[in-house]
């Protein structure tokens, strides 16, 4: 039998999305549907409890109302800085004043792109119809002449006589069909695994890289799953902490259940509580009939991950300990406990020992969660793996540019990516590495990349100290030629003879070692380099 997808849409989307399940149509049944929110909700509910849907699929407000509710398999169409990017493209074809307004989160990376290249972008962000309203009608007074947006917000734009461009790029929705479809047919052979209502197939061998740190990452994540313990993963933001969490999970015995995963910092503190402990019916205003489950009461016998617990109020952190040390749990507004059955894995990418001795978290909790402990090492102290990663993000990047002028750039441009500090890690390596993609396909000479992150490749200026040391560095091997090729990028065009001098030296005169290592053309280093 075909998977039954159902798609709710109610916006502009629903064109896109009827269109491109046309393509489908021989894989699976699918059915759009014009509802959202509370209707939405109970119209899936009825086809899923009744078995005849096996999937639904839904995006931005009303997706994510769906993901906090409904406990069936969902699927949210996506969007990235990549997507965001190309429809800012086509809405600066027709206005150079633009907007966007995107739910619940900016996108910090375009902000600096377009200061980095004076681009006037304004941006808002909305949790409801009522806030991307009042989003979209203040670019308006600023005199936005074009909104980039969900179907909501393009509609809402559209009704205020301003030009729109939906956000959603058709590979996002396309990835969203056939992520459902995958997710039908392991739900038929019960090979699906949940996570805060949708699902995932991550283990240890999606972790990208062969160092040896990588290595005895993925030997801790095996071990970890075989003891039934709680689990604190350390790491700066973007190294992957949840990926590793759902790695854990996946290798346990408790892989079968659900995976329930929470960001402690991203929502408020009333509805942290709710999405916690869950609530009775009539608890509070808008509580929902017949109350609902929470996160550690819905997970049972599965895994509960609770992303930036450091972040966590400490009357919730006093009520986390409690349920750890009883195994039960009260819902909101309820004089009665429940039993739960859950592994906890946490993380933070604060030093939560640290923040113990500033008072800031309870050290009876951090001892409880700190059963097991998993560091994640920066970006900057595995960059023998960034050339597999960059590799990586830029083969799956959905840009049809040539594989050569993929390997033309990792070519000219991995020197210089070896030893920049990637404060933003993985995350940041993954939206420079989509950045160049995107202007691979108006940028003819890939030798001037440098060109394309002004925000990412700073000034001898910026940081003095960096460029004096890569130029006076008499430390031999694979580490000054990367600094060199940074300084390069760094520097003045009268400080970069004196670069590709010291490189010369240091590859013994060797004219294509240099260019190797510094990510230049042999005749640049002709040039640069003559007077040696």
């Amino acid at each position: 039998m075909k998977p039954r997808i159902v798609v709710f849409s109610i916006s502009a989307l629903a064109g896109t999305l009827r269109e491109i399940g046309r393509d489908y149509a021989d894989s699976a049944n699918i059915e759009l549907v014009p509802k959202a929110y509370e209707e939405a909700l109970s119209y899936a509910r009825n086809r899923y409890y009744t078995d005849t849907a096996d999937v639904f699929i839904a995006a931005g407000s009303n997706g994510a109302f769906l993901q906090n509710q409904l406990e069936a398999p969902l699927v949210i169409i996506r969007t990235d800085g990549f997507d965001v990017m190309q429809a800012l493209a086509s809405a600066r074809k027709t206005s150079a004043a633009v907007g966007l307004v995107s739910y619940e989160h900016a996108f910090d990376e375009l902000e600096q792109f377009a200061r980095a290249f004076d681009v006037p972008l304004n941006t808002r962000t909305y949790r409801t119809p009522e806030d991307a309203r009042r989003a979209v009608r203040e670019l308006s007074q600023l005199g936005v002449q074009v909104v980039v947006g969900s179907g909501l917000v393009t509609e809402i734009a559209q009704e205020m006589g301003m030009d729109a461009i939906l956000i959603y790029s058709r590979q996002g929705v396309v990835k969203a069909f056939e992520e459902a479809i995958r997710l039908a047919g392991a739900k038929a052979t019960g090979g699906v695994r949940r996570t805060n209502q949708t699902y995932t197939y991550h283990t240890e061998q999606d972790l990208i890289g062969a160092s040896i740190a990588m290595d005895k990452l993925r030997s801790t994540i095996r071990l970890c799953g075989s003891i039934d313990l709680s689990v604190l993963i350390q790491g700066e933001t973007g190294v992957g902490k949840e990926l590793v969490a759902q790695s854990i999970h996946t290798s346990s015995p408790r892989a079968g259940k659900p995976f329930v995963a929470i960001n402690c910092a991203s929502l408020t503190e009333s509805l942290l509580e709710s999405e916690l402990f869950g609530y009775e019916e009539g608890a509070f205003s808008g509580a929902v009939k017949g109350g609902r489950a929470g996160m550690f009461e819905s997970t049972q016998g599965g895994t509960v991950f609770l992303d930036e617990i450091g972040d966590m109020p400490m009357a919730f952190q006093t009520r986390l300990l409690r349920i750890l040390e009883d195994s039960t749990v009260r819902r909101i507004g309820s004089v009665s406990s429940r039993k739960v059955d859950f592994r906890l894995l946490a993380a933070s990418n604060v030093n939560l020992q640290q923040a113990v001795e500033e008072g800031r978290f309870r050290e009876d909790l951090y001892f409880r969660l700190n059963e097991m402990l998993i560091q994640i090492p920066p970006l900057r102290e595995r960059s023998e793996d960034i050339a597999e990663l960059a590799g990586y993000f830029l083969r799956t990047t959905p840009v049809r540019v040539s594989k050569a002028r993929f390997d033309e750039f990792l070519n000219v441009a991995l020197p210089v990516l070896k030893a920049l500090p990637w404060p933003g890690n993985i995350r940041q390596l993954k939206n420079v590495c989509r950045r160049a993609a995107v202007l691979m396909l108006q940028e003819s000479d890939i030798q001037d990349w440098r060109g394309w992150f002004p925000d990412l490749l700073q000034t001898p200026e910026a940081k003095p100290e960096l460029f004096r040391t890569a130029v006076h560095s008499v430390v031999e091997g694979d580490h000054a030629m990367n600094e060199l090729a940074l300084a390069y990028t760094r520097a003045s065009k009268d400080n970069r003879a004196a670069i590709v001098r010291q490189a010369l030296s240091l590859a013994n005169g060797e004219v294509q070692k240099a260019a190797d290592g510094l990510g230049l053309s042999r005749s640049t280093i002709w040039r640069l380099g003559k007077a040696i």
